[in-house]
């Protein structure tokens, strides 16, 4: 007949502070990545605010020519690239 056993001697491990200290350290890592990956993320931007979306206006009708959907520019100067050279 199997032999009997107290349920002290019936455990297969010591209590569970082993298996609650794992828990606690796993925690506590994931607590700490978490800031880390934040500080990251913060000293990545600019100047830490998030960028405000920039809204263009619409352009004068000095400007433009309107012919329906089509946008004509009118005739002036042509605009030069300062230090940029074309090939040619």
């Amino acid at each position: 007949m199997a032999e009997k056993l107290n349920e002290t001697e019936a455990r297969q491990g010591s209590r569970g502070r082993p298996v609650l200290l794992v828990l606690i350290a796993g925690v506590a890592l994931i607590v700490i990545g978490y800031f880390v990956v934040g500080l990251i993320g913060y000293s990545t931007s600019p100047d830490g605010t998030l960028m405000e979306p920039q809204t263009l206006e619409a352009p004068s009708g000095e400007q433009t020519e309107t012919q329906g959907d089509v946008v004509t520019p009118n005739e002036s100067e042509p605009q030069t690239n300062d230090g940029v050279q074309v090939p040619g």
